[in-house]
């Protein structure tokens, strides 16, 4: 079900879901996703079977942000903490050096 869904109805869905999918399995947090995905529907059914497709939509993007934190962690995995922080510290300088010439 996951892997083709069908695209009938609500296109807007439809896009989140593959794009969600698309994404986990490009980062290789495939797995993880899924198993968040299977805990956050057990835990809304009753809400997924009052609600229908709008219910559905909010929890796809409410695991947006689960999606990003996976993605996060695969990312930064092997990387050491001062390599870490040279990446945030130069993210950082980038944001400074746009909000100047504004």
């Amino acid at each position: 079900m996951i892997d083709k869904p069908t695209r009938i109805g609500n296109s807007e869905l439809y896009n989140i879901r593959v794009l969600n999918m698309s994404v986990a399995r490009y980062y290789g947090v495939q797995k993880e996703y899924i198993e968040a995905l299977t805990q956050a529907r057990n835990k809304h059914k009753h809400e997924l079977e009052k609600e229908g497709e709008k219910a559905e939509l909010k929890l796809y993007c409410s695991l947006k942000y689960d999606l990003n934190l996976l993605v996060l962690k695969q990312i930064t995995k092997d990387k050491t903490k001062e390599e870490l922080l040279d990446i945030i510290n130069s993210h950082t300088n980038i944001l400074e050096q746009e909000n100047v010439k504004k």
